[in-house]
């Protein structure tokens, strides 16, 4: 009679799952190269927005629809302009689609979709370096979400005019450079979005120099005291890892937010965000051992 099963490190295909971010990364690269002759070099950058959406399209439970677009609201005057979002994660078999932007130089895939806000299950806003600039461009962007956020509908209300209180968001960059390795001035603009309703912090998908497939996650760590920031030229990288200086959120509660990077955190970032879009997240918890694995434990283990 054969063993019984038990989970096992590293997991059957963790090497295969991170194919994908090795292809968005691909595509990313090969569009900065040809965005270098260009004047202005925007092209990776709406390519990066374009490679995060086809990912999750292919990833994501099929309940849920992506797309880059608008988020419609009753709420709202219709004299008030709507903010255009990077990726959308949306109901996609209850929502209705209220109104298609098409553009000829684009592919499906770049199509802006309008959504009503009661079936928005989460918006991240992509960028493709992470830098002080970026992060508070990011940070101010999904704050065009608070208006969206002023309230909450009860759950029997037929007009709703909220983002659901499920609602989550983030931040999503390509690559930190070394150049912004020593700026804890933008490992602290992320604590900007604490306010944000269901705000989770980021992801950063390459850290320049980095000879392992690591993954950066920015996620908020709390302190009962104050702390000094681990990341500083005198101090530390944020290539390896680091935390910022905490803000008071309350009297006896500080927030910092912590960089980690390691080879299985876009595996836990996808299975998360699925727990995250399915209401059963709990930063506790481990939401799903798929696509976990290391080239150390494929070694020793």
């Amino acid at each position: 009679m054969p063993d019984k099963l038990k989970i096992e490190f590293p997991t059957q295909g963790w090497k295969q799952f991170l194919t994908s971010r090795q292809e968005m990364l691909g595509a990313f690269d090969s569009a900065r190269e040809k965005a270098a002759a260009h004047e202005v070099e925007t092209h990776h950058g709406r390519v990066a927005e374009a490679e995060l959406r086809k990912w999750l399209s292919s990833f994501l439970p099929k309940r849920f629809g992506v797309t880059a677009g608008y988020i419609v609201s009753p709420g709202l005057k219709s004299s008030q302009k709507s903010p255009h979002f990077d990726v959308i994660i949306y109901d996609h078999l209850e929502s209705p689609i209220l109104w298609v932007e098409e553009s000829p130089d684009v592919s499906q895939q770049g199509r802006s979709l309008a959504i009503p806000v009661e079936h928005v299950r989460c918006v991240l806003e992509v960028k493709a370096n992470f830098s002080t600039s970026t992060v508070g461009e990011g940070i101010e962007h999904l704050k065009d979400l608070l208006p969206l956020m002023s309230g909450s509908d009860e759950p029997d209300e037929k007009y709703k005019l909220h983002l659901p209180t499920t609602f989550r968001c983030g931040l999503f960059f390509f690559d930190l450079k070394q150049e912004n390795e020593f700026s804890e001035t933008a490992l602290r603009k992320a604590l900007a979005g604490f306010e944000l309703r269901g705000y989770f912090g980021g992801i950063v998908l390459r850290g320049e120099g980095h000879k392992k497939k690591a993954t950066g996650r920015l996620f908020f760590i709390p302190s009962n005291t104050p702390m000094e920031s681990s990341v500083g030229r005198s101090k530390g990288s944020l290539l390896n890892a680091g935390i910022s200086e905490t803000v008071k959120v309350a009297d006896d509660t500080h927030v910092a937010v912590r960089l980690i990077w390691g080879e299985f955190v876009f595996s836990q970032f996808a299975f998360d965000l699925i727990a995250m879009l399915q209401g059963t997240y709990h930063p506790a918890q481990v939401s799903s051992f798929y696509g976990i694995g290391t080239d150390e434990w494929e070694s020793n283990w």
